[in-house]
């Protein structure tokens, strides 16, 4: 047998494993870390009446920060099981100066898409004096927090990826929070990132304060 073409063969023999060595560990390096979640804020200038941090199993969350100016975000990373949206909870600091009796947040899936648009769940504290709807009433002082476990929506946060998506909770790796609107004692709103007071001459409707 001729030792040369062995040998040969066994270059070539190995020289393929290499390959498909290299092309698995890149394929692997390309996977996303699904232990890593996110969540995201919008880059703002506005100051909004409330800072929101975020407890983990009821500990403070490690995060690593992070901006995307290009994409008009802020990133918050951390590590998390499955069932992290179910272990999170929002704590929510009022930093406005005064009383605040309701607030909205938009709760943001962007993995879960439908026509374009993700998917949101809203939150809301407080009572909206223009709809009736039965809620406790919230007076959050100024300086005073408040928590919001997500266990309390974990049912409809599935149900909301499930049919929006297609998707199972523990898929999302992801979280889009938006502050959108906080009512105060004083008779005047912050939503979306604009001040507003009762326009004097219809009640019902809502003008921007002139700074």
């Amino acid at each position: 047998m001729d030792t040369r073409i062995s040998r040969r063969k066994l270059i070539a023999f190995l020289g393929i494993i290499n390959l498909l060595f290299i092309v698995c560990l890149t394929a692997r390096s390309h996977q996303p870390n699904q232990s890593t979640k996110t969540i995201i804020r919008r880059l703002t200038l506005v100051k909004e009446p409330l800072e929101i941090s975020f407890l983990l199993k009821g500990q403070p969350v490690k995060v690593t920060e992070g901006v995307r100016a290009e994409e008009g975000i802020r990133t918050q990373e951390f590590e998390g099981d499955p069932d992290w949206l179910k272990d999170l909870t929002l704590k929510l600091r009022n930093t406005s100066g005064k009383t605040i009796t309701y607030v909205v947040l938009n709760l943001h899936f962007p993995e879960v898409t439908k026509n374009n648009s993700m998917a949101l769940d809203q939150i809301f504290l407080g009572v909206d004096p223009d709809r009736k709807f039965r809620r406790a009433e919230v007076r959050l002082a100024p300086n005073e927090t408040i928590e919001i476990p997500l266990a309390s929506r974990s049912d409809e946060i599935k149900t909301l990826v499930r049919v929006v998506g297609d998707l199972s909770a523990e898929n999302i790796t992801k979280l889009w929070l938006e502050m959108h609107a906080a009512l105060f004692d004083d008779g005047t709103l912050f939503e979306a990132g604009t001040l507003y007071k009762r326009n004097p001459d219809d009640p019902l409707k809502w003008i921007p304060i002139d700074k």
